[in-house]
């Protein structure tokens, strides 16, 4: 470096992957939106890039595991509408039945319903393919990838005629409306297959879209608006992960006065970053300008002088309150309780029962409802010829302890609870089922009250047990009853 020249040495740090943010990821329908007359993604919002956005964020796939898992994961069950049961409906709910098991061959209904709602809140639309078979009793159904699915305006004047039990005077009544309904594209390697809206005439296998919200013609994950925290929150993990193996170093002057530092020095200074400068001592070498003549070798002394640009002292594990920020941000944009995602340390049994049980009434029963009546009650099983029974998604039984007590008390002592109606509550706790048949009548239709008051230790379980917990002693008193019983019969549960 001769005298009077500057420059500036970067330190360098090291290359860390690139953050996808909410900018547009290449699309599969490239060039072929005005070939078929489709309808793009606003940019950033198509399902690849939400897809990336929930992978990169820190609670987002939690959240919706926990709709699925909460939703979908007790499994499909079959009720009779009102003032229908089997002598009215029996056929109708064998084919609901049948139909349920043979659907699709290698995903059960709820499994699909599952991932439709991952599809759902990660890209703000899911969609169902129904594939009917000509001469077939049954459809088969499929899920359909949001990646690989696009949709024309509604142009297309058309009319669709559906089958409806009025429950007024429990007929069935055919209607018909007219509608301009789109058309459905799906990308199968090179090609684009057509599908029409369930419902409506044609000769393409139908589809039954769903979306979140009724703006557009895709619909948004509920999350979107908090898509830059998302980002932000990635970057500020990135930012840390750097810190830790940059070091803090600062941006500063270097100035060397009657002088230059030697190759070596300007190297070291470009490397000292990161747990290799800590606990260490930097040594720099600089060379004098030489101000005698031939004769006179004469060095100028060297000064070495450090001062920084600015202040700024980063400290450990920045934006920790930033990702605790949005993190709640998205947790209330799902609207669930924050021990759903893991987040539990400050919870006790009564707090968590009331989250669970906010949970329940506030989202995810609701959508349960949704989302079986929008494919099932409504299309699907209509379609089939299925009017006077639905398909519901199981739920958790979340009963309060105090509320399940008071009314075990109630009619316990009124003598309403029979043996008999201990059973299930123990087969429920126990995971198993036990045979009725092993007992006689009389002994399964004996109140509660009156094995009380006749052998009231019999119903002590606190004699044999130390819990407080309300279903363990409903659970022992229900097992030394059925003992009790099975030993008058000659047999042992």
């Amino acid at each position: 470096m001769g005298e009077g020249n500057a420059a500036w040495f970067p330190i360098a740090k090291e290359e860390g992957r690139h953050i996808p943010s909410s900018a547009q990821l290449p699309d599969v329908f490239d060039k072929l939106y005005d070939h078929h007359g489709l309808l793009p993604f606003e940019p950033g919002n198509d399902p690849a890039s939400c897809r990336q956005l929930v992978k990169n964020s820190n609670i987002i796939p939690q959240c919706i595991e926990a709709y699925k898992r909460n939703i979908a994961g007790h499994g499909i069950a079959l009720e009779y509408l009102p003032g229908e049961d089997d002598s009215t409906a029996k056929e109708e709910w064998d084919r609901a039945e049948r139909f349920l098991e043979t659907c699709n061959l290698e995903d059960s209904p709820d499994e699909i319903v599952g991932q439709l709602i991952e599809d759902l809140e990660s890209t703000g639309m899911g969609n169902l393919e129904v594939a009917w078979p000509a001469g077939s009793e049954f459809p088969t159904i499929f899920r359909m990838d949001p990646k690989y699915v696009r949709c024309t305006r509604e142009s297309n004047l058309t009319t669709i005629k559906r089958k409806r039990r009025i429950s007024s005077t429990k007929k069935i009544e055919e209607f018909s409306q007219e509608i301009y309904a789109r058309r459905y594209a799906m990308k199968r390697g090179t090609s684009v297959v057509w599908f029409r809206l369930f419902g409506t005439e044609g000769t393409n296998n139908q589809i039954i879209p769903l979306r979140i919200g009724n703006d557009g013609a895709y619909g948004e994950p509920r999350w979107f608006g908090n898509a830059p925290g998302v980002v932000g929150a990635r970057e500020a993990e990135e930012l840390n992960v750097s810190y830790f193996s940059n070091g803090r170093m600062l941006s500063m002057i270097l100035t060397v006065t009657n002088g230059k530092l030697t190759k070596q020095s300007m190297e070291l200074l470009k490397n000292v970053k990161g747990s290799q400068s800590q606990g260490g001592i930097l040594y720099l070498e600089a060379k004098g300008e030489e101000t005698g003549g031939p004769m006179d070798e004469k060095v100028e002394k060297v000064a070495i002088k450090l001062d920084k640009l600015n202040d700024l002292l980063q400290q450990d594990a920045l934006f920790l309150e930033y990702g605790k920020e949005k993190k709640s941000d998205i947790l209330s944009a799902f609207r669930l309780p924050p021990i759903l995602v893991g987040q539990s340390s400050d919870y006790n049994r009564a707090t968590a029962q009331a989250a669970l049980q906010f949970a329940e009434e506030q989202v995810f029963e609701p959508y349960r409802k949704w989302i079986m009546n929008e494919l099932f009650n409504k299309r699907l099983f209509p379609a089939m010829g299925i009017f006077r029974v639905r398909a519901v998604l199981r739920g958790p039984n979340i009963i309060d302890p105090e509320d399940r007590k008071s009314m075990l008390d109630f009619i316990a002592d009124r003598g309403i609870m029979l043996v008999r109606d201990l059973i299930p509550i123990a087969e429920g706790v126990l995971g198993t089922t036990i045979d009725e048949n092993k007992y006689s009548p009389e002994y399964l239709d004996t109140p509660i009250a009156q094995l009380a008051g006749s052998q009231p230790e019999l119903l002590d379980p606190e004699k044999y047990s130390d819990t407080d917990n309300l279903q363990e002693r409903v659970v022992t008193i229900a097992k030394r009853l059925l003992r009790k019983g099975g030993a008058e019969v000659g047999v042992h549960v």
